[in-house]
């Protein structure tokens, strides 16, 4: 019975584990990515981003302070990469 208990309890924290990891995984898309970079920088052409670029750019806006400073990043390296 004991090991019933133990391996049902190393099932679900397996379980938890990934689901975990896979619900982290949506904020490195793409798409989430252009998302949320349309809402810091409205002007910027952020469609022309492949996912790689988008996830990049949205990445290191998020190290910046201030509203101003995510916007003035956001656009130079969408610029940059068009």
């Amino acid at each position: 019975m004991k090991n019933v208990a133990l391996i049902a309890a190393a099932a679900l924290t397996a379980a938890t584990t990934f689901a975990g990891v896979a619900s982290a995984q949506t904020f490195n898309t793409g798409d989430f990515a252009r998302s949320a970079l349309e809402r810091i920088a409205p002007d910027a052409d952020v469609a022309a981003l492949s996912n790689a670029q988008a996830v990049a750019v949205y990445q290191v806006v998020q190290d910046e302070t201030g509203a101003a400073n995510q916007k003035a990043r956001a656009e130079s390296m969408i610029r940059s990469y068009q």
